[in-house]
């Protein structure tokens, strides 16, 4: 196995069944889509539907007062669709279905220079329905550009996934276009085109392999199957198809352990019943090693491994983060209380502090969900 990052070596190992709400940070604006631990900083950042990014500064101890954003990352216009940050949190990843990816300084300091509003739609949709109005809540906030807008993209950008070491990234747009990146050049390492929609993407740990999950045909019925390839970076070729077990469902989310020897995807998009399962595969064959159970109600929609190697944490429609054992295949604990799954503020994608003792999820509420494990 790889070694450890060093601010995991720092602790001991999370005790994943003793779970607290550390910190719900609100932002009703609107949906919450993409959130990110900012490296070893007590930084973490989210993006929404609108194009909007902000950054917390999270307090040592969870319970005290949730923190007001501390920054506005203004660039985007539409969908924040992914985040990543380097390492070391100096550099945060954007891509956004405005067609850009973008580059922000993720230790940036500004004065607070505009207020905004934090729960003004919460607010305005209890008026005449309820008696029990919150009172407005509001943050003086820094304004930040970007420190680098990237516009090789032509459509909307759904997919972003950077290596370990923060060197190399890759991203993917609805018209199947896939991008390897140097992230400090910025430069195209290579480039190759999918059938059809890029919906989930991965990098190895290595840069030699690619996962590409895409769906096709673009309809939302039924009838629509899913594609999922291992590519040959340096080649730029399929190195496997792997979609026959999948053909009924969407892969929307798709991970690489952090020594590269196990891949794992998500079934996501339209999914009736309890079948938003995760599956482990070997990338070095693409033979599946286990469906891991239970799946998620109305489907799955992010993955990530925790820096251990040993433990993944995934999360869906029905609101609930899920531990998986990767070694024993089995589910360690299922954190947070469902809510009634589809449509009913669902969890749109997690992220794991760099020591791994918490998770943060982006919640359709319009919240920051931050999870403290003991």
């Amino acid at each position: 196995m790889a070694a450890l990052p060093a601010a995991f070596r720092r602790t001991a190992m999370p005790d994943f069944t003793k779970s607290t709400l550390a910190f719900n940070l609100p932002w009703d604006a609107d949906w919450v889509t993409a959130v990110a631990f900012l490296g070893t900083s007590r930084r973490v950042a989210a993006g929404n539907n609108l194009g909007q990014i902000l950054i917390w500064e999270l307090p040592e101890k969870p319970g005290a007062e949730p923190p007001k954003p501390i920054l506005r990352l203004d660039g985007h216009t539409n969908v924040i669709s992914r985040l990543a940050a380097t390492p070391d949190g100096k550099t945060l990843i954007s891509a956004s279905y405005d067609h850009a990816l973008c580059y922000w300084n993720g230790a940036a300091k500004a004065e607070p220079s505009e207020t905004i509003a934090l729960n003004a739609v919460t607010i305005a949709s209890l008026k005449g329905r309820s008696s029990k109005i919150p009172a407005p809540l509001e943050a003086k906030v820094g304004l930040v550009k970007p420190v680098k807008t990237l516009d090789a993209h032509k459509e909307w950008v759904t997919g972003l996934d950077l290596t370990r070491d923060g060197k190399t990234f890759i991203s993917g747009d609805d018209a199947g276009k896939v991008i390897v990146w140097d992230r400090e050049s910025a430069a195209i390492v290579k480039q190759w085109q999918a059938k059809n929609w890029v919906y989930a993407l991965a990098i190895s740990p290595d840069k030699k392999q690619a996962c590409v999950g895409e769906r096709f045909p673009v309809v939302f019925d039924s009838t629509r199957h899913a594609g999922l390839r291992l590519w040959d970076v340096e080649k730029g070729e399929v190195f496997k198809d792997i979609a026959e077990p999948f053909k009924k469902n969407s892969i929307s989310a798709a991970a690489y352990s952090p020594n590269g020897k196990l891949l794992a995807v998500g079934r996501g998009g339209e999914i009736d019943g309890t079948n938003g399962k995760v599956a482990l595969i070997d990338p070095s064959n693409g033979k599946m090693l286990a469906d891991l159970t239970p799946g998620h109600l109305n489907g799955l929609t992010d993955l990530a491994f925790h820096p251990d190697g040993k433990h993944l944490a995934s999360t869906g429609r029905d609101t609930v983060i899920r531990i998986w054992d990767t070694d024993t295949k089995k589910q360690v604990v299922e954190v947070g209380k469902p809510r009634g799954g589809q449509f009913k503020d669902w969890l749109h994608a997690i992220s794991w502090s760099a020591d791994g003792t918490m998770i943060a999820a982006a919640d359709m509420a319009g919240l920051v969900q931050v999870w403290k494990f003991d």
